[in-house]
């Protein structure tokens, strides 16, 4: 269990039908909520006033969601919708029995009138026990406290040493993953391709994509 001020401390139960009601969710969505989740609680509000710390540019408030599961798992699109609709930043802990996850996404304002926010990636820690949950609130404003809670849950899937910033970090951490999954790709093309110009162009290919990731990984 995270162990933030008590002044933080918000301890508000949400029913599931709040977010029915309140929440743009097809009924699709819908259905996940009654099949996955057990029960939401809002759990910790950190503000300014909360915190005693400055405010963001970009974060005014990150609030702490305790949603319990009724398995050790749960869709990605449906903690994204709630991330999407809530124009606060959130970290989500996820829970199951006596085990738990931390969860977050890099999360900005969108420019698009549709979406209130653009959720870009998420991040996990592994599974633990819930009593044994850690997550420390570093940094004297908001800005700061969320990207060093992104650090902390996302730990080697993020590279912050080589990025300017944290949303450069995130950028250079999809970039990463697209070049793995196209080599992958090229590779089963250039086992099962038969014709001899065809491979070469593959192989070309596939070595400016590896000399690509070298130079992110280096």
């Amino acid at each position: 269990m995270l162990d933030f001020p008590p002044s933080t401390v918000f301890n508000k139960w949400v029913p599931k039908k709040k977010f029915y009601e309140n929440l743009s969710i097809s009924s699709r969505i819908e259905k996940q909520f009654v099949t996955e989740i057990e029960s939401v609680y809002w759990t910790h509000k950190l503000s300014p006033e909360t915190l005693n710390v400055s405010p963001g540019t970009r974060v005014t408030e990150i609030e702490v969601f305790e949603v319990n599961l009724k398995e050790q798992q749960v869709s990605n699109n449906l903690i994204a919708t709630i991330d999407r609709e809530i124009p606060y930043h959130l970290v989500f802990v996820l829970r199951y029995e006596g085990r738990a996850q931390l969860m977050i996404s890099y999360k900005e304002e969108s420019k698009s009138r549709e979406d209130k926010f653009k959720v870009d990636s998420y991040y996990r820690t592994d599974w633990t026990d819930y009593d044994k949950l850690t997550l420390g609130i570093e940094g004297l404003d908001l800005d700061r406290i969320y990207e060093n809670f992104i650090s902390q849950i996302a730990g080697d899937a993020l590279n912050i040493e080589k990025a300017e910033d944290i949303r450069d970090a995130v950028m250079i951490a999809k970039e990463i993953d697209s070049l793995e999954t196209y080599i992958a790709k090229l590779e089963k093309k250039i086992q099962k391709e038969k014709q001899f110009n065809l491979k070469v162009k593959f192989n070309q290919e596939l070595r400016k994509a590896k000399e690509k990731l070298k130079d992110y990984l280096e």
